[in-house]
Protein backbone atom coordinates (compact mmCIF):
# COMPACT_ATOMS: atom_id res chain seq x y z
CA UNK A 1 0.00 0.00 0.00
CA UNK A 2 1.57 3.38 -0.82
CA UNK A 3 1.49 6.71 1.09
CA UNK A 4 -1.01 7.97 -1.11
CA UNK A 5 -3.70 5.31 0.15
CA UNK A 6 -3.55 6.73 3.59
CA UNK A 7 -5.94 9.40 4.70
CA UNK A 8 -3.71 12.50 4.52
CA UNK A 9 -5.11 15.77 6.11
CA UNK A 10 -2.60 17.99 3.60
CA UNK A 11 -4.65 17.18 1.07
CA UNK A 12 -7.16 19.42 2.15
CA UNK A 13 -8.03 20.80 -2.18
CA UNK A 14 -9.18 16.95 -2.75
CA UNK A 15 -12.76 17.81 -2.20
CA UNK A 16 -14.37 21.19 -2.86
CA UNK A 17 -17.16 20.51 -0.43
CA UNK A 18 -14.32 19.86 2.15
CA UNK A 19 -12.01 22.80 1.29
CA UNK A 20 -15.72 25.21 1.77
CA UNK A 21 -15.85 23.73 5.37
CA UNK A 22 -12.02 23.83 6.23
CA UNK A 23 -12.14 27.27 5.12
CA UNK A 24 -15.00 27.81 7.33
CA UNK A 25 -12.95 26.63 10.26
CA UNK A 26 -10.45 28.83 9.86
CA UNK A 27 -12.72 31.76 9.88
CA UNK A 28 -14.30 31.18 12.88
CA UNK A 29 -11.01 30.37 14.58
CA UNK A 30 -9.66 33.43 13.58
CA UNK A 31 -12.86 35.47 14.91
CA UNK A 32 -11.91 33.23 18.18
CA UNK A 33 -8.63 34.28 18.67
CA UNK A 34 -8.52 38.09 17.44
CA UNK A 35 -10.16 39.39 20.66
CA UNK A 36 -7.68 37.74 22.65
CA UNK A 37 -4.96 40.15 23.78
CA UNK A 38 -1.68 39.17 22.41
CA UNK A 39 0.27 38.90 25.71
CA UNK A 40 -2.20 36.27 26.96
CA UNK A 41 -2.41 33.85 24.39
CA UNK A 42 1.64 34.28 24.24
CA UNK A 43 1.56 32.99 27.59
CA UNK A 44 -0.65 30.45 28.07
CA UNK A 45 0.77 28.58 24.31
CA UNK A 46 4.20 29.61 24.91
CA UNK A 47 4.08 31.68 21.51
CA UNK A 48 6.75 34.40 21.06
CA UNK A 49 5.89 38.06 19.85
CA UNK A 50 7.85 39.96 17.44
CA UNK A 51 7.25 43.63 15.76
CA UNK A 52 4.93 43.37 12.47
CA UNK A 53 5.24 45.94 10.40
CA UNK A 54 2.86 48.69 12.48
CA UNK A 55 1.75 45.74 14.40
CA UNK A 56 2.88 42.04 16.24
CA UNK A 57 2.74 38.66 15.47
CA UNK A 58 2.99 35.42 17.50
CA UNK A 59 5.74 33.04 16.51
CA UNK A 60 4.90 29.65 17.03
CA UNK A 61 6.99 26.46 16.47
CA UNK A 62 4.96 23.32 14.88
CA UNK A 63 6.79 20.62 13.86
CA UNK A 64 10.46 21.83 13.26
CA UNK A 65 9.04 24.90 11.30
CA UNK A 66 8.19 28.35 12.25
CA UNK A 67 4.88 29.85 11.94
CA UNK A 68 3.76 33.60 12.66
CA UNK A 69 0.48 34.57 13.31
CA UNK A 70 -0.13 38.14 12.91
CA UNK A 71 -2.70 39.92 15.63
CA UNK A 72 -5.07 40.95 15.94
CA UNK A 73 -6.04 40.91 12.04
CA UNK A 74 -4.94 37.42 11.89
CA UNK A 75 -2.93 35.94 9.05
CA UNK A 76 -0.87 32.34 8.88
CA UNK A 77 2.21 32.49 7.68
CA UNK A 78 6.14 30.36 7.70
CA UNK A 79 8.25 32.59 9.56
CA UNK A 80 11.39 32.49 6.95
CA UNK A 81 10.25 31.33 4.03
CA UNK A 82 7.70 31.78 1.40
CA UNK A 83 5.44 28.74 1.00
CA UNK A 84 1.99 28.39 1.26
CA UNK A 85 1.33 27.27 5.39
CA UNK A 86 -1.79 24.06 4.19
CA UNK A 87 -4.93 25.08 5.41
CA UNK A 88 -5.26 22.26 7.86
CA UNK A 89 -1.82 23.33 9.46
CA UNK A 90 -3.62 26.97 9.70
CA UNK A 91 -6.45 25.46 11.65
CA UNK A 92 -4.75 23.62 13.69
CA UNK A 93 -2.29 26.24 14.99
CA UNK A 94 -4.78 28.88 15.22
CA UNK A 95 -6.83 26.23 17.73
CA UNK A 96 -4.27 25.49 19.74
CA UNK A 97 -3.65 29.39 20.70
CA UNK A 98 -7.44 29.88 21.06
CA UNK A 99 -7.90 26.44 23.79
CA UNK A 100 -4.13 26.96 25.28
CA UNK A 101 -4.45 27.41 28.94
CA UNK A 102 -1.11 27.77 29.87
CA UNK A 103 -1.08 24.26 31.79
CA UNK A 104 2.08 22.74 32.52
CA UNK A 105 2.56 18.98 31.82
CA UNK A 106 1.30 16.82 34.43
CA UNK A 107 3.98 14.33 33.79
CA UNK A 108 1.35 11.39 33.22
CA UNK A 109 1.23 9.90 29.69
CA UNK A 110 -2.25 8.96 28.53
CA UNK A 111 -3.47 7.30 25.27
CA UNK A 112 -6.35 8.73 22.54
CA UNK A 113 -8.75 6.21 23.78
CA UNK A 114 -8.20 8.08 27.27
CA UNK A 115 -9.63 11.57 25.53
CA UNK A 116 -12.86 12.81 25.45
CA UNK A 117 -14.83 10.82 23.01
CA UNK A 118 -11.37 8.96 22.24
CA UNK A 119 -12.86 5.39 22.81
CA UNK A 120 -15.44 5.85 20.08
CA UNK A 121 -13.59 7.67 17.72
CA UNK A 122 -10.35 5.02 18.57
CA UNK A 123 -10.65 2.52 15.25
CA UNK A 124 -10.49 5.46 12.89
CA UNK A 125 -7.90 6.72 14.80
CA UNK A 126 -6.16 3.82 14.48
CA UNK A 127 -6.95 2.81 10.85
CA UNK A 128 -5.30 6.48 9.79
CA UNK A 129 -2.30 7.21 12.10
CA UNK A 130 -1.41 3.73 13.35
CA UNK A 131 -2.21 0.69 10.83
CA UNK A 132 0.09 2.52 8.43
CA UNK A 133 3.10 2.96 10.23
CA UNK A 134 2.38 -1.05 11.14
CA UNK A 135 2.18 -1.66 7.56
CA UNK A 136 5.43 0.25 6.38
CA UNK A 137 7.77 -0.45 9.43
CA UNK A 138 6.35 -3.13 11.34
CA UNK A 139 8.87 -5.94 10.49
CA UNK A 140 11.91 -3.57 10.49
CA UNK A 141 12.05 -1.30 13.74
CA UNK A 142 15.59 0.03 12.74
CA UNK A 143 14.08 1.41 9.62
CA UNK A 144 10.94 2.99 11.47
CA UNK A 145 13.17 4.42 14.04
CA UNK A 146 16.03 6.27 11.32
CA UNK A 147 13.02 7.28 9.08
CA UNK A 148 11.18 8.78 12.25
CA UNK A 149 14.46 10.59 13.42
CA UNK A 150 14.92 12.19 9.82
CA UNK A 151 11.54 13.10 10.29
CA UNK A 152 11.64 15.17 13.35
CA UNK A 153 11.40 12.80 16.16
CA UNK A 154 13.33 12.13 18.79
CA UNK A 155 14.06 8.60 20.20
CA UNK A 156 11.86 8.58 23.58
CA UNK A 157 12.67 6.76 26.83
CA UNK A 158 8.88 4.97 26.83
CA UNK A 159 10.24 2.35 24.72
CA UNK A 160 12.57 0.64 22.54
CA UNK A 161 11.08 2.04 19.58
CA UNK A 162 9.31 5.19 20.73
CA UNK A 163 9.82 8.38 19.02
CA UNK A 164 8.42 11.37 20.63
CA UNK A 165 7.38 14.68 18.27
CA UNK A 166 7.28 18.28 19.01
CA UNK A 167 4.28 19.37 17.86
CA UNK A 168 3.89 22.69 20.12
CA UNK A 169 5.79 24.21 22.54
CA UNK A 170 3.61 22.73 25.02
CA UNK A 171 2.05 19.68 22.84
CA UNK A 172 4.78 16.46 22.64
CA UNK A 173 3.12 13.20 20.61
CA UNK A 174 5.27 9.82 21.04
CA UNK A 175 4.60 7.41 18.28
CA UNK A 176 5.60 3.78 19.82
CA UNK A 177 6.14 0.52 17.87
CA UNK A 178 6.64 -3.29 19.17
CA UNK A 179 8.05 -6.02 16.96
CA UNK A 180 5.84 -9.09 16.82
CA UNK A 181 6.79 -12.32 17.55
CA UNK A 182 5.71 -16.00 16.98
CA UNK A 183 2.72 -15.13 18.88
CA UNK A 184 1.62 -11.83 18.79
CA UNK A 185 1.94 -9.54 15.07
CA UNK A 186 3.47 -5.32 15.69
CA UNK A 187 1.88 -3.13 17.35
CA UNK A 188 1.55 0.54 17.68
CA UNK A 189 0.29 3.24 20.60
CA UNK A 190 0.33 7.28 20.74
CA UNK A 191 0.54 8.73 24.01
CA UNK A 192 0.90 12.39 25.05
CA UNK A 193 1.08 14.30 28.15
CA UNK A 194 -2.28 14.18 30.24
CA UNK A 195 -2.79 17.76 29.48
CA UNK A 196 -2.93 17.98 25.83
CA UNK A 197 -6.80 18.29 26.40
CA UNK A 198 -5.77 21.91 27.58
CA UNK A 199 -4.58 22.56 24.38
CA UNK A 200 -6.25 20.81 21.84
CA UNK A 201 -9.71 18.71 21.29
CA UNK A 202 -9.75 15.21 20.71
CA UNK A 203 -10.76 15.75 16.71
CA UNK A 204 -7.45 17.90 16.89
CA UNK A 205 -5.35 15.77 18.43
CA UNK A 206 -6.68 12.95 16.01
CA UNK A 207 -5.58 15.24 13.00
CA UNK A 208 -2.16 16.23 14.26
CA UNK A 209 -1.34 12.80 14.90
CA UNK A 210 -2.25 11.44 10.93
CA UNK A 211 -0.33 14.45 10.13
CA UNK A 212 2.85 12.64 12.07
CA UNK A 213 1.90 9.58 10.54
CA UNK A 214 2.06 10.90 6.70
CA UNK A 215 5.23 13.00 7.66
CA UNK A 216 6.83 9.67 9.03
CA UNK A 217 5.42 8.08 5.81
CA UNK A 218 6.67 9.89 3.02
CA UNK A 219 10.28 10.69 4.48
CA UNK A 220 12.87 9.16 2.37
CA UNK A 221 14.90 6.35 4.22
CA UNK A 222 18.32 8.08 5.56
CA UNK A 223 21.51 6.84 3.35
Amino acid sequence: MTTENYHSLYKTDALPGKQNNYKTAYREAAAQLSPITIVEIARKSGAGIIENGPGKALILPFLGEEIQISHPEISVSYSGKKDEVPLWVKILTLHYLVRAGGTAQLGEDITFKQLEGGLGYYPAFERRCITPLLDAFGNDMERYMRTGTAAGGVPSPIGEHALAFGAFPRVEVTFILWKGDDEFPPAGSVVFDSSISDYLSTEDVAVLCNMIAVRILKTPLPR
